[in-house]
């Protein structure tokens, strides 16, 4: 008779992978169902062995190293498969009548800045206001949860990273600096625009869209995954 592991031996499985150091769940998933094959794959041939004995011998063969080189490995693997998801969700959102009203803010902000360009930086420094306060809002979104289900998701710290490179925004503050100083050019002003409206989208995408996509796309994967409402 084929020994199948219960849903008892697969929670014992998940708690096995934290108490070695494995954070994220969408990583001791990738482990639980490999070991459950292997176990399971081993009781094929040693049906005698329990349960503790055959996680021990399949263990075993992760090294001297246990998890680390595999986890290591997938959350590389992970980390990309949730960047083409991001790039995707980028492409996705980038079409009419977005792209449309895109092209409208890039020529509404250019003709401003070319009347009164100094209303640049204010601009600058309130879009980084609401996405730093849309970042802490998500951290402690994510803090409560995981603090309620023990579960820490790879993608949502990859999303609270990605929000945080809004910040690199206010380096084209010192751009303008040294811009003005050279009596400013025309050239200038159209970066300027463009630099301010991709901002935009990119905090709109990265902390309003991509969350609202990837609570779809780790419900489908992930059973247990839960997104908060925001």
């Amino acid at each position: 008779m084929h020994k199948t592991l219960n849903a008892e031996q697969i929670e014992q499985l998940y708690t096995f992978t934290r108490q070695h150091f494995v954070e994220y769940y969408d990583l001791q998933t990738e482990l639980v169902d490999h070991l459950a094959n292997a176990i399971e794959t081993l009781w094929e041939v040693k049906p005698q062995l329990t349960f503790d004995d055959a996680l021990k011998t399949e263990f075993k063969k992760f090294g001297i190293y246990g998890f680390s080189d595999v986890v290591e490995e997938r959350q590389k693997a992970l980390g990309k498969k949730y960047t083409k998801l991001m790039a995707r969700y980028f492409k996705e959102f980038f079409k009419l009548p977005r792209i449309l009203l895109t092209i409208a803010m890039f020529v509404i902000t250019y003709k401003l800045f070319k009347f009164f360009l100094p209303v640049y930086i204010p601009l600058i420094l309130i879009l980084e206001g609401f996405s730093f306060y849309r970042i802490i809002k998500l951290k402690k979104i994510y803090k409560v949860k995981t603090d309620a289900t023990g579960k820490r998701w790879l993608l949502e710290e990859m999303i609270y990273r990605g929000g945080s490179a809004m910040a690199v925004a206010g380096m084209t503050i010192q751009f303008m600096q040294f811009a003005l100083r050279d009596h400013l050019q025309e050239i200038f002003i159209l970066l300027m625009a463009l630099v301010f409206v991709l901002s935009l989208m990119h905090s709109y995408v990265v902390l309003y869209v991509i969350p609202a996509k990837a609570t779809e796309h780790l419900s489908a994967a992930y059973p247990g995954y839960k997104w908060e409402k925001l």
